[in-house]
């Protein structure tokens, strides 16, 4: 036997740390909870008002309008929800490696990557239908060509989708280093795609959840390599021998989004029969509730309130607020040893993106 596998740590369902990294968990074998007061975040009244007015006042592109408000599917959403987007896509989560001359084109081209994400999760979740969503989704890959105007699919979405895939890609061959990290970007918006798939197949198949899987697909949906990877398109003094780095420190900041957004949204989903959030999925794996629970859910036998207080007493929100806590407080303490990005700056993004959730949730 190795000295390093003498070394290694046993294989157990929690969050255990293997050198400087962090395993995806599964929360049956965590046992400490946390409020989100124990974050030490703001969440004042006060931080809560000023962010929701710093989104409604948020003005979009004059691309970006003219999309949203001249489109039927997207004009039919709430403003607000663009307004988030544009608003978050602004400052608050754009690397420090984005110049001020490049600012506006990243900005408007992460906003107009949200805006297609959302929709083909929209064609997956809320149209239902597995044909739209797939055309939808070929757009990131290069040996498939959408059909935008294929007459057995939705008639509204790919129009839609079309303006919006034609918009991001026109911003983003104009970015300076493109070419260098065009593939990666379709990648990983392929993943995402992706993700979104397995939440459609689990909505169809309840079976077909679980926690290891859930936490790798749904993550993926999330989308942040994605987003900063239009930044680094538009980064010229990013370091490319930081590249590799910058993608570690995406995939744990990457988590802690997705546990955020389950943290906050998953009480609302059960109020909408969506069962795909990581709590959820917990409390079907640990036994909190059943399948026959969430049938006697969708027959309107058995109230959204009576699920939600199980889970809540079991604590599982509070064992996913702790874990995020966790790993902002472990990546605090790491360096990646970027030269060109700061990763403590990355971490506080995520901070702030929690913030936000709290202080819009509802609204969006």
């Amino acid at each position: 036997m190795s000295q390093d596998a003498r070394h290694e740590p046993p294989s157990v369902d929690g969050p255990v740390e293997t050198g400087s990294s962090i395993r995806v968990p599964s929360m049956s074998a965590v046992d400490r909870r946390a409020s989100v007061t124990d974050l030490g975040l703001d969440l004042s009244d006060e931080m809560r008002e000023e962010l929701f007015d710093a989104v409604s006042e948020t003005e979009l592109s004059p691309r970006i309008r003219e999309i949203v408000e001249g489109d039927g599917i997207l004009g039919d959403r709430q403003l607000y929800l663009w307004k988030w987007l544009s608003h978050i896509f602004g400052e608050p989560l754009t690397l420090s490696t984005v110049p001020e001359e490049h600012f506006e084109a990243a900005h408007e081209a992460k906003t107009l990557v949200s805006i297609y994400i959302t929709l083909v999760d929209d064609a997956a979740e809320k149209l239902g239908d597995e044909a739209t969503f797939w055309e939808l989704a070929k757009a990131p890959y290069p040996t498939a060509r959408p059909d935008w105007e294929r007459d057995d699919i939705d008639e509204d979405y790919p129009k839609s989708t079309r303006q919006v895939w034609e918009a991001l890609m026109d911003r983003l061959e104009s970015a300076p280093r493109f070419e260098e990290f065009v593939e990666p970007f379709l990648f990983n918006l392929r993943q995402a795609n992706q993700g979104m798939d397995y939440a459609r197949l689990s909505a169809d198949y309840p079976s077909f959840m679980n926690p290891e899987e859930t936490w790798y697909f749904e993550t993926q949906a999330i989308g942040l390599y994605t987003f900063w990877g239009i930044d680094l398109m538009f980064s010229p003094a990013f370091d490319h021998d930081d590249y590799q780095a910058f993608r570690r420190v995406t995939y744990e900041l990457q988590h802690m989004w997705r546990l955020g957004n389950w943290i906050i949204t998953w009480e609302r989903e059960v109020h909408e029969h969506d069962y795909s959030a990581g709590v959820i999925v917990e409390a079907l794996h640990q036994g909190v509730i059943d399948e026959a629970d969430l049938d006697a859910l969708d027959a309107g036998e058995l109230s959204p309130e009576a699920v939600i207080d199980r889970i809540r007493a079991a604590g599982l929100s509070e064992r996913f607020t702790w874990n995020w806590k966790q790993r902002r407080d472990r990546l605090r303490e790491r360096d990646f040893g970027m030269s060109s990005l700061d990763s403590s700056e990355m971490v506080a993004k995520m901070e702030w993106l929690m913030q936000s959730h709290f202080a819009t949730e509802g609204h969006r």
